[in-house]
């Protein structure tokens, strides 16, 4: 209300008074007066609407006042990462229980899944993050016993002597996997970007739920530092399978390493790796318990050919393997001799059954036993020809997977392994010498969240004095991801 609508209501009640105080009216005054103020009164309503509409008009009307430049807020969801696609169709999309090739590393940082799902950013910075893994329950049923390793199949801690045989039957979560990933700098231009990548699981020792440190390594312009799958391994060709090690003689070593790779083109890649050293000893000689030891790291150089349909890894590893015996002058065992190894695997789509694949890897050598997926400190690396001289120790080793999809839903992998170790006439009866290894399952996965599935497992070894063991296995296991998200084909 305006200071002049506000003086003429006052002037008229201040007229009303006056008269009314200074005489009696007459009728012709007061409807002059009535008059009067229904008229000052229409105007006074007429002007307060008016400055009503003005007001409402105002706020809903856009503002020409120039708005201040502020950036806007950094999106919650990662671009879409955009380097060059050196890994094809069938590596990104195939399905595996363990998911061991998530963790792999990539040529420029490459993820399987370029749109980055699951990670989220880390606020005020360029950094994003994502926690992955699984948490998986076996419920395991031996039809005869299956060594001392706790939650895994494992032929080498098989017995060594007659032995009773036994049933057994448990329950463990010890292959529960947790990850950490990190990306930061240009997530669409890799090669400012650094990857640091850190996963444990429950397997540190043979009978406890304790924290074993799987991999923990970071990546820049295709140099690796840190603990990371060994460059002679193929993680892209690992078996689908339930039971949680595989076949005996895959290489499916983690060591410390600095690798560089390096891309030709978007079809083929070379790279060396330094990984660390670890001769791997017999417990015991006639001078006593030896200690391992080599001259230089491992070397490993490797090459990689991809298309969509699959792929084919080769590797060379080169290593000086020997050892001591404290305290012992007598016969110098402390002389190295040189050990090498050969692998190639890979992973290939099927044309005749759509999303069926097969994985392979074939392996020999001399001096390579720990580079085994079942060697767990069985000495084999080294031993003492009949003269009493060191040698490297010949193995060889080959194994498949065949996985068919009878559906969206419903798979199942069919799986074999033999490694075989030649040991020499020095080592012990009890030595590792054959093992052979099959699985059967079917895995139901309705979602990319979780699955669940049955697998049969047979297992054998032969010690190098012809005593052998069998144990089957039937598991039952259901697995619940962590953050994990389809794959667009």
């Amino acid at each position: 209300m305006t200071v002049k609508t506000i003086s003429r209501l006052a002037s008229l009640c201040i007229l009303g008074v006056g008269t009314v105080c200074a005489q009696t009216p007459s009728v012709q005054d007061l409807q002059n007066q009535l008059l009067q103020f229904e008229e000052s009164s229409q105007k006074t309503i007429a002007e307060l609407k008016a400055q009503i509409a003005a007001l409402q008009a105002a706020r809903t009307s856009p503002s020409t006042a120039p708005r201040s430049q502020v950036a806007p807020p950094a999106p919650d969801v990662p671009v879409v990462h955009t380097p060059k696609q050196f890994y094809g169709l069938e590596t990104r999309t195939r399905l595996t229980a363990s998911d061991n090739e998530l963790g792999a590393p990539r040529i420029d940082n490459e993820p399987l899944d370029p749109e980055l799902l699951g990670f989220f950013h880390l606020p005020g910075t360029s950094t994003y993050m994502k926690f992955g893994g699984f948490v998986k329950t076996d419920l395991l049923y031996d039809l005869n016993y299956a060594g001392t390793y706790y939650g895994a199949y494992v032929p080498s801690s098989f017995p060594s002597t007659t032995t009773p045989h036994s049933e057994n039957a448990t329950v463990s979560m010890r292959p529960t996997r947790f990850t950490w990933e990190t990306r930061q700098g240009n997530l669409d231009n890799s090669e400012n970007e650094v990857k640091v990548y850190f996963e444990f699981d429950f397997l540190s020792n043979y009978d406890r739920n304790s924290i074993r440190l799987r991999q923990f390594y970071g990546q820049y312009k295709n140099f690796l530092a840190g603990q990371a799958w060994s460059a002679f391994s193929d993680p892209d060709a690992f078996p689908d399978t339930l039971e949680f090690e595989g076949p005996p003689g895959m290489i499916a070593a983690r060591f410390p390493q600095l690798r560089y790779t390096h891309p030709l083109n978007t079809h083929n890649s070379v790279g060396v790796s330094i990984e660390k050293s670890g001769t791997d000893t017999p417990f015991s000689t006639q001078f006593g318990v030896p200690i391992g030891t080599s001259k230089f790291p491992d070397l490993i150089g490797f090459y990689r050919y991809e298309n969509n349909r699959g792929h084919f890894h080769a590797a060379t590893l080169f290593r000086n393997v020997g050892g001591m015996v404290p305290n012992e002058q007598t016969l110098n065992l402390a002389r190295h001799v040189g050990a090498f190894g050969e692998s190639l695997s890979g992973t290939w789509g099927l044309p005749f059954f759509k999303n069926d694949n097969l994985v392979f890897q074939l392996v020999f050598g001399k001096g390579i036993s720990n580079y085994y997926n079942d060697n767990f400190g069985l000495g084999t690396d080294v031993g003492f020809n009949a003269n009493g001289h060191l040698v490297a120790t010949p193995t060889g080793s080959g194994q498949f997977g065949y996985t068919h999809n009878w559906t969206k839903v419903l798979r199942s992998t069919v799986s074999y392994g033999y490694l075989q170790i030649n040991s020499p006439a020095g080592d012990p009866g009890t030595t590792y010498h054959v093992s052979n290894y099959a699985t059967v399952n079917l895995i139901v996965q309705p979602s990319v969240r979780y699955l669940f599935g049955a697998e049969y497992v047979y297992g054998s070894l032969e010690r190098k004095d012809g005593f052998e063991w069998v144990a089957p296995r039937i598991q039952a296991s259901i697995t619940y991801y962590i953050n994990k998200y389809p794959v667009k084909q």
